[in-house]
């Protein structure tokens, strides 16, 4: 290989551009190119670079036996750096949020690890790490990476804003490498650095270097095309020259034809014909065992005795196929592979099923054993399915499902009797649940099919449910957790009652009669609490969707959140229901509360889907409240958090609330976009997240004078409803929607009807928020100016600041058209101060020509300072003043440290002040 001196020669360009990058301290990077260019070469240069700076480095060379190994790459990573440390420190970088990366980095016991839990672990020991010193990690060889750390520094690029840590890597274009989907991501999202061949001067330097002489143009030239500049093959080109004693003439260029390496494994292979069969022989083993193997294990899957193994090596790295004996390891890998090429594939898998006996006898790590069992046919050994499985169970421990995918297809292929097929075959679909959903599904059908054990089958069942419903077949979830049920007897009562209990989550939008017969038996049972918090929220989300008592539905969700801290994402599940009601009920305080709970499991288990729903709640509640920056900005975090999920698409309710908040702020075109995108057409919806934003497109149509539109979106949306058994104007007001559409088409007893029955069902419910819209609704189309002042009335002491506006709005026009200018007057300046404050610029607007009609001024904006901050910023604002970092502050709050930079860079440039050291003194005006 070629020293760093001769390696760098030609590269000043990409130092310069890794030096920038490095000094910027939050870069990432990746050196792609050909074989044999330099990128090792030029990645160690950056590390180099970094370390002068005073940054830490840590290094990790992938290869292409071990991109299966689940986090390997990650392990070479922070083992040493960990191993390192004192065991208090140790300690202190894996607490909390970060816990989950300690079952990557040594395999502890537990549970299987979510796979995202383990992202968000890593990132945060990642974080912490950083702060102590500034982070360069360096991944060579990145296309042989494994999945899971592919996406792991896929998670990390994405979110490095904000923290002193360098990503570097080489790529070798050649490879297609683990993952090419994962791979072609990470190059869009980090800074391509190609490398190519030395030009015609580039080349003149590097061969003048290794000649010791300047070589004369026409050698030059002839060298340059006979090696497309490759320093490597330049290098190898000179060596062998020099072998002859021929020197760098114009005489002989005509002569490098003959002389060059034309391709790789040509040279390798006239090399090695140089020498002894047994050094053939050897280099074959070393390429079956891979680079780091040790002499023995080489000579033995060689077939030849130790001492002649050794002469071999000798050999081999006199010729310099290899560059040492302890461990054996090939000089480069464009040699590692022109070596590979000389096994044909029957050949090579025969050679991997010999090397996974031979690792089996000396009982290496399972994960060494099963790389090879992968590389090989399918035997009748009996230890391969037990190593495979073993492996997957590692994988998925781990947090890897991909990986463990992998090693249960491959144990799928040995041969299996029954009772063997059955419990790989549930593995296989467990671990596809998170990777491939269709084949998880196919599997787990079949197993379950197969399963004859109660126990066995409850388990399937359960998990069959949770696919068909990710899938978004609750019907048929349910149906698959009916059919385990129908399975069980009066001698497994506690198998009945967890299964049902599963069943009130998945598909818990179907409220049929059953369902909720079973959620209020549970309810009324001696069951585990988990149980038990599960029916509550059941039967208080239905009580509240159908209309029910208001009482009765608090009380329900009240019982399911005193029930202590939810244990798993069930429980979180329950939760996002029990917050549902609270909001349906005006008591936003408690929903708050249940959120901040959702949350704060996340910290607790690293599991993100949790904090997503939570941030989903918070959202919620800020457009019930009328904060409508804080729904936008709790709804992006709800975003970010889904997308390091798995970047599929969101709940469709928060589609709902992006097109509400869109269009209250004044933003129609980016509503009319998000229908657009998501199947929302002039037919109607065609997709879930499209049909929950049907009644918002109804709106926006009734504002730009479509009647006929708004009046067919809000009569569609609310027949579906109706059809499931939603009643409660407090879910959805379509109906008071649809009346008002009636009014503008001057279908007057339509119109009344309508808001007439809203009105009922709202008083029926009593939350104050739906009374008074209904009230607004029905008092402008019967013009009734009684209606209006008590929908002002109703909303003034609500939680509601928005609807209120709104109320007041329309009471100012009302009380004009009779003449009241200056009371009118009075209530649109409140509308229009209260409609600025919540952020909803169509209702200013609206307010502010209102005003000017009755012959007034538009009021001033009055939020400045802190009153102007939002809530997210506020929060974070005075966490920093209280003293704490930003990576305290995001761990704290589930965010990002990207996110809690931008949010408090935005809060000081509102509040007028340079830093945190002034925010105690501005931040005590907050009453």
């Amino acid at each position: 290989m070629l020293d760093n001196n001769h390696a760098l020669v030609g590269r000043e360009k990409h130092l310069a551009t890794a030096r920038g990058l490095v000094s910027s301290g939050t870069a990432q990077l990746s050196y792609s190119g050909p074989p044999g260019v330099g990128k090792t070469a030029l990645l160690r240069a950056t590390v180099a670079l970094a370390e002068e700076s005073g940054v830490r480095a840590v290094w990790a060379q992938a290869h292409p036996l071990e991109r299966d190994f689940a986090f390997g790459v990650v392990r070479q990573l922070f083992q040493p750096l960990l191993t390192a440390m004192p065991e208090t420190q140790r300690t202190a970088v894996l607490a909390d949020l970060a816990g989950a990366a300690a079952q990557v980095v040594w395999q502890e016991a537990g549970d299987d690890t979510d796979t995202f839990a383990v992202l968000h672990a890593l990132y945060w020991l990642t974080a912490r790490l950083a702060e102590q010193q500034p982070l360069l990690l360096a991944v060579d060889d990145l296309q042989w990476a494994d999945t899971a750390s592919l996406r792991w520094l896929l998670y990390m690029a994405r979110r490095c804003d904000g923290i002193p840590v360098v990503l570097a890597a080489s790529r070798n274009t050649a490879e297609p490498g683990t993952d090419p989907d994962l791979l072609a991501e990470l190059a869009d999202t980090i800074t391509d650095v190609p490398v190519t061949g030395l030009d015609l001067g580039q080349v003149a330097e590097l061969v003048a270097d290794l000649f010791g002489r300047v070589a004369e143009p026409g050698f030059v030239a002839a060298a340059h095309q006979a090696t497309d500049g490759n320093p490597f093959l330049l290098r190898e080109l000179v060596t062998t020259m020099a072998a002859e004693g021929m020197a760098p003439t114009d005489a002989i260029a005509g002569r490098l034809a003959r002389l060059a390496p034309r391709t790789v494994s040509d040279w390798v292979l006239a090399r090695m014909r140089r020498s002894s069969p047994a050094a053939v022989e050897l280099a074959k083993a070393v390429a079956v065992l891979g680079d780091g193997t040790d002499l023995s294990t080489a000579a033995a899957l060689a077939g030849m005795p130790l001492e002649q193994a050794a002469e071999s090596a000798d050999a081999l790295i006199a010729m310099r196929l290899l560059t040492g004996a302890h461990p054996l390891r090939f000089a480069h890998s464009i040699v590692r592979n022109a070596v590979s090429l000389v096994l044909d594939p029957a050949e090579r898998r025969a050679a991997h099923g010999r090397t996974a006996g031979l690792l089996h006898d000396q009982n290496r790590p399972t994960e060494q054993i099963a790389a090879h069992l992968l590389a090989a046919d399918p035997s009748d050994a009996p230890w391969a399915v037990d190593v495979l499985q073993a492996a997957a169970r590692t994988a998925a421990h781990r947090g890897a499902p991909d990986a463990a995918t992998t090693y249960l297809r491959r144990a799928m292929r040995e041969p299996l009797d029954d009772v063997r097929r059955l419990e790989v075959l549930t593995e296989l679909g467990n671990a596809e649940l998170s990777v491939d959903l269709p084949a998880a599904v196919d599997h787990l059908t079949e197993a379950f099919d197969r399963a004859t054990e109660p126990q066995l089958a409850a388990d399937i069942a359960a998990k069959l449910s949770s696919g068909i419903a990710q899938r978004g077949d609750h019907a048929g979830a349910a149906q698959v957790l009916n059919r385990g049920l129908a399975r069980l007897g009066p001698a497994h009562a506690e198998l009945v009652t967890r299964l049902e209990g599963t069943s009130l989550m998945v598909g818990h939008s179907l409220f049929s009669e059953d369902r909720i017969g079973r959620a209020r038996r549970l309810h009324d049972a001696s069951v585990p609490l988990e149980i038990r918090r599960r029916a509550a929220a059941a039967l208080a989300m239905h009580t509240a969707l159908v209309g029910g008592s208001r009482a009765e539905a608090v009380a329900l969700a009240t019982e399911s959140a005193e029930l202590g801290p939810p244990r798993d994402l069930f429980c979180v599940a329950a939760l996002g229901m029990v917050a549902g009601v609270f909001c349906f009920a005006d008591r936003l305080d408690d929903a708050r509360r249940t959120a901040e709970e959702m949350i704060g499991f996340t910290r607790l288990s690293g599991l993100p889907a949790a904090g997503q729903w939570g941030r989903y709640v918070l959202a919620r509640i800020a457009f019930q409240d009328g904060r409508l920056t804080d729904t936008l900005e709790e709804l992006q975090v709800a975003r970010e958090i889904q997308e390091s999920i798995s970047g599929e698409d969101l709940h469709p309710d928060i589609f709902m609330e992006l097109a509400e908040s869109y269009v209250e702020q004044g933003g129609p075109d980016a509503a009319l976009r998000m229908f657009a995108e998501h199947g929302l057409t002039e037919d109607g919806p065609t997709t879930p997240e499209a049909f929950a934003m049907l009644s918002t497109r109804g709106r926006l149509r009734l504002r730009d004078g479509d009647a006929t539109g708004a009046l067919a979106d809000q009569l569609q949306y609310g027949q579906v409803l109706t059809a499931v058994g939603v009643r409660n104007p407090a879910a959805s007001e379509w109906r008071s929607r649809a009346a008002l559409a009636h009014h503008a088409l001057g279908q007057r007893e339509d119109a009344v009807r309508l808001a007439e029955e809203e009105l009922a069902l709202a008083r029926d419910w009593g939350a104050p928020r739906p009374v008074g819209i209904a009230l607004r609704a029905l008092g402008v189309i019967r013009d009734d100016l009684d209606l209006l002042v008590e929908s002002v009335e109703v909303l003034a002491e609500a939680p509601a600041r928005l609807p209120y506006a709104y109320s007041l709005f329309r009471l100012g026009v009302a009380l004009h058209e009779r003449g009241q200018r200056e009371e009118a007057r009075t209530r649109l300046h409140q509308a229009y101060r209260l409609a600025a404050e919540c952020g909803a610029d169509a209702l200013v607007e609206s307010a502010g020509a209102a005003i000017t009609r009755t012959g007034g001024r538009r009021p001033r904006a009055v939020r400045t300072g802190v009153d102007a901050l939002t809530a997210q910023q506020r929060k974070i604002a005075e966490l920093a003043a209280e003293g704490a970092s930003n990576r305290q502050i995001a761990e704290r709050l589930y965010l990002t440290l990207r996110t809690v930079e931008h949010h408090l860079t935005s809060a000081y440039r509102t509040l007028g002040v340079d830093g945190r050291d002034q925010l105690t003194a501005v931040l005590r005006t907050i009453p």
